[in-house]
């Protein structure tokens, strides 16, 4: 049984990692091709964050990954649209970022919020040419097919294994 389990872990891990990558890296690609290692990295890694032991927990996770990277791409990008990356401002807009989760009573999302600004201010200074609305826009999507690929593969596993255990009934 064990064996079963370390297999069924890669398996999830490997097809979730791939597939968020491939996605993610495809569909910044179709906006903004320069950056396109960077959408599959963060898709990657959003996917590798939200996938738990169990398709209920991977949807907690995902809901706070959304609203966590949703909050962050908007006070990135309005930072970025009136003021150019500083420390102070980088740490101000986390530090907002903070706030905004704790007044929408989202608490759970705020290192996730934190994560998406840094990611998003960071590329904003590497590829200036970006416009950051639109890096934003790319940051939160290639979350959310991150997110989306976790969930896929945590209810398709889920609803695979409840038709094989019946079958051994």
């Amino acid at each position: 049984m064990k064996n079963y389990t370390v297999l069924k872990v890669f398996v999830k891990n490997v097809v979730v990692v791939t597939g968020s990558f491939l996605g993610g890296f495809y569909f910044t690609g179709l906006f903004h091709e320069p950056t396109s290692l960077v959408g599959g990295l963060w898709a990657s890694i959003s996917a590798i964050i939200v996938l738990e032991a169990s398709h209920p927990e991977t949807f907690t996770s995902a809901k706070n990954r959304v609203i966590g990277t949703f909050i962050g791409a908007i006070l990135s990008g309005i930072y970025l649209m009136i003021f150019p990356f500083t420390v102070i401002g980088f740490a101000t807009t986390i530090g907002v970022g903070v706030l905004v989760c704790y007044i929408f009573k989202v608490p759970q999302s705020i290192k996730l919020t934190g994560i998406t600004i840094a990611v998003i201010m960071i590329v904003s200074t590497i590829t200036q040419e970006l416009h950051p609305i639109k890096n934003a826009g790319l940051r939160f999507a290639e979350s959310a097919i991150g997110a989306g690929m976790a969930l896929l593969i945590a209810y398709v596993l889920f609803h695979v294994e409840r038709i094989l255990s019946r079958k051994k009934e």
